[in-house]
């Protein structure tokens, strides 16, 4: 029996995709949800009391606990969360289905992906690496509104000011060194592709700067795709990949690569009705049809989950998990009637009361 390891955050979708195709599953993540399918599962959550992500996540020590498990394995998936930091330990594994360790870590530096990408002639927005307040407030007087994003990582962490609002209490929550960017203003969408073949469009869904899920596949013009392509090639990205993208001025304008699985990952498997995993593994390309959506559901206060399984709902906690607020509680995928099963997973959760 074939043998994999899937590493990050949340590993459930690749391993339950690896499961189905008869694969012996390790998942070594941060999250347990009660619908992950692995044979053995490493994690660092408490699953009846969830906490803070960015207050407890460990990257170390699940990348440890990957390097130990490496060498048993025929296969390694790399999801997000993991060689995405600046200290990021990058092992040499030589089974990993897509880019390795150091090439993660290395195109996680956003800006030092910025400047290799409007060097080589892509359109990147305005892109400032801020040491200190004074620094901010000049890019702020030529720009009045920016986003700020940490150098390092992906998902989320943005924030976005203005010249008017520049004040002691913003400054407060800014850890220097930091990344400036123009503001543009309109939708998010990204780039899908397996190998060098393009896969798919996707209109990102944030909230409040954060990666809240997306629409697949998303109509636009084929026009792009040469763009992407060339980023896919010039940086030799392998496996999975993705490009995050706005439009300025009508032209294409991007804003981050993200070389590993992606969040896109279900909803491309369920619109071409495939086994992803069989198809990366195989390089193979698939044609997505039917359009998905995905969106991860945030506690709006500290909630008990008490959710039951069902139909479309993805990432379960266990039934009694305490969630704090602006956590994730649960997923959900679906083609239709989006809103009435994000209603469900919030009518299974009761307030927190302290005793």
């Amino acid at each position: 029996m074939l043998k994999a390891l899937v590493l990050g955050i949340n590993t459930r979708p690749v391993a339950n995709s690896l499961k189905k195709l008869g694969f012996y599953v390790y998942s070594v993540s941060y999250y347990v949800p009660e619908d992950l399918n692995a044979d053995k599962k490493y994690y660092l959550i408490n699953p009846l009391f969830h906490g803070r992500l960015r207050e407890n996540y460990n990257e170390n020590k699940l990348i440890d606990i990957a390097n130990a498990l490496a060498d048993e394995v025929d296969y390694i998936f790399i999801t997000s969360g993991v060689f995405e930091f600046e200290n990021s330990k990058t092992p040499r594994w030589d089974n990993v289905v897509g880019n390795e360790p150091k090439k993660i870590n290395e195109i996680s530096n956003k800006y030092k992906t910025y400047k290799k990408l409007k060097n080589l002639g892509f359109n990147v927005p305005e892109t400032k690496k801020i040491n200190n307040k004074s620094q901010l407030y000049k890019f702020l007087e030529e720009f009045k509104t920016c986003i700020l994003k940490p150098i390092y990582g992906s998902g989320g962490g943005i924030l976005k000011i203005d010249l008017n609002s520049f004040d002691d209490k913003i400054i407060n929550r800014i850890k220097f060194p930091i990344i400036a960017q123009e503001y543009i203003k309109g939708k998010s969408f990204s780039a899908n592709f397996i190998g060098n073949t393009f896969i798919t469009f996707n209109k990102q869904i944030i909230i409040k700067g954060m990666y809240a899920g997306n629409l697949t596949p998303y109509n636009l013009p084929e026009r792009f795709i040469k763009i992407f392509g060339e980023v896919i090639e010039t940086f030799e990205l392998e496996g999975m990949n993705g490009i995050d993208f706005m439009f300025k001025n009508d032209e294409v304008c991007i804003i981050e690569i993200n070389p590993r699985i992606l969040g896109t990952f279900e909803t491309i498997e369920k619109s071409a009705g495939v086994n992803l995993v069989k198809h990366i593994i195989e390089g193979k390309p698939v044609n997505v049809s039917e359009r998905f959506i995905k969106r991860i559901v945030f506690a709006k206060e500290r909630i008990i989950a008490k959710i039951k399984k069902k139909p479309f709902v993805y990432d379960i906690p266990k039934y009694n998990a305490v969630i704090e607020k602006n956590e994730p509680i649960a997923t959900v995928i679906a083609k239709t009637n989006i809103n009435y099963y994000i209603d469900s997973i919030y009518k299974e959760c009761v307030a927190y009361e302290v005793k």
